[in-house]
């Protein structure tokens, strides 16, 4: 089980012996838990394989909740989602597994809310979310009568199941300038269509008939009356987005979408430099592709500079002379950057990472860091690829 070794291997031992302590694991020797994170593998697998086949699962099943919880976006929610109490213990534990052990471990509702909230945040801007317009300074209905409401719209739209469990809870959110945004989410889980796995029923197989879970959510921010949704199916999001304006916050939509953002790579037919603050830790950025469309739209030219000394202008001027796609003639239609950070404590060697554009609207900054993604989006608007903002 790779997720057990990852939490054994980067929790300190303290936090280790108070989840077990609290889980029916008998331990045959003594385990010496202030030791180092090594020794205690051993120990510690083999009470687990001892577990009957239901404890072995739930453990597993904790630890790959909490090892979900390591990335940027799980930390930051983690964070946000505690009390301030919490805050203060969480910011004195080492390691990030360790942290969120520590929150499944002492208060799982709160850890439940940091994991839709990060669910949320890792859906923005990808495939399974939708942004709309609304107007500001509106309040979330929160009593019995709006969830009711809104589960019953729930319910008669998607006409699978009976059962809804609505969540309804306070966040924020820092934007790129650093500013913190006041939130208000709602998560709905609903009950879809039975279906059915097959299991050992003594020696003979049986249909084991269940009715999975689905998730939805949305956002709603007072200060720029954004709602947010979280939904499978573009077309179905509008609906509930307006179904959501309805019960929860008293007014109407149109199911108006917020502008998308668009990317301005003609920025990158001048050769340049681009500036950075030094706080930010970047030691270089280079142009490393450009993908090319003719005009005619008959044919695509990609060039990329695969060495370090070169660059993406002098390779089209030394392959095509006075023919440069740079020259006119053509359009970028993708374009990929590296940036290079200095060594730091977590990368003494220092890291680089590439950022790829697409004409109008791509951009794989969503799948970075959330560091990275701060840092990678301040400086496409500085540098004037950004043309306008998801608000």
């Amino acid at each position: 089980m790779p997720v057990v070794m990852r939490l054994l291997r980067n929790t300190p031992g303290s936090e280790l012996q108070a989840y077990f302590a609290e889980r029916p694991v008998e331990f045959p020797e003594p385990v010496d838990w202030t030791g180092s994170n090594g020794a205690l593998v051993k120990p510690v697998l083999k009470a687990i394989d001892a577990l009957s086949e239901v404890e072995r699962e739930r453990i597993r099943i904790d630890f790959e909740r909490a090892d979900r919880m390591t990335s940027d976006v799980g930390q930051t929610a983690l964070m946000d989602i505690a009390s301030p109490e919490q805050r203060d213990i969480l910011r004195d534990i080492a390691t990030r597994h360790a942290r969120a052990l520590w929150l499944l471990r002492n208060d799982e509702k709160r850890f439940r809310r940091a994991e839709e909230a990060s669910f949320f945040e890792n859906s923005r801007r990808g495939r399974l979310w939708d942004g709309f317009v609304a107007p500001t300074g509106l309040k979330v209905g929160r009593e019995v009568v709006h969830l009711e409401a809104l589960a019953g719209e729930v319910k008669q739209f998607f006409r699978e199941g009976q059962k809804i469990k609505i969540e309804v809870f306070d966040r924020s959110r820092m934007d790129l300038d650093g500013e913190i945004k006041e939130l208000v989410q709602v998560t709905i889980y609903r009950e879809g269509l039975p279906d059915s796995v097959s299991v050992f029923q003594g020696d003979d197989l049986e249909p084991l008939v269940y009715r999975p879970v689905y998730e939805l959510a949305f956002t709603y921010e007072p200060a720029s009356g954004v709602i947010e949704v979280v939904a499978q199916k573009k077309a179905r999001r509008t609906e509930l987005a307006r179904m959501f304006a309805k019960t929860l916050l008293g007014h109407a939509i149109e199911g108006q979408r917020i502008p998308l953002r668009r990317y301005d790579l003609s920025v990158f037919m001048t050769e340049r430099e681009f500036e950075r603050d030094p706080e930010d830790g970047i030691d270089d950025v280079r142009l490393r592709l450009v993908k090319f469309e003719t005009f005619d739209e008959r044919a695509f030219v990609s060039i990329e500079a695969r060495t370090e000394e070169a660059t993406v202008h002098g390779e089209a001027r030394r392959l095509f002379g006075e023919r440069d796609p740079f020259l006119g003639g053509h359009r970028i239609v993708e374009a990929v950057l590296s940036v290079r950070f200095k060594p730091d404590t977590v990368n003494p060697r220092g890291r680089t990472i590439t950022i790829k554009l697409r004409h109008p609207n791509g951009c794989d900054l969503k799948d970075k860091t959330e560091k990275e993604r701060l840092i990678g989006e301040k400086y496409l608007r500085r540098w004037r690829v950004i043309e306008d903002l998801i608000v």
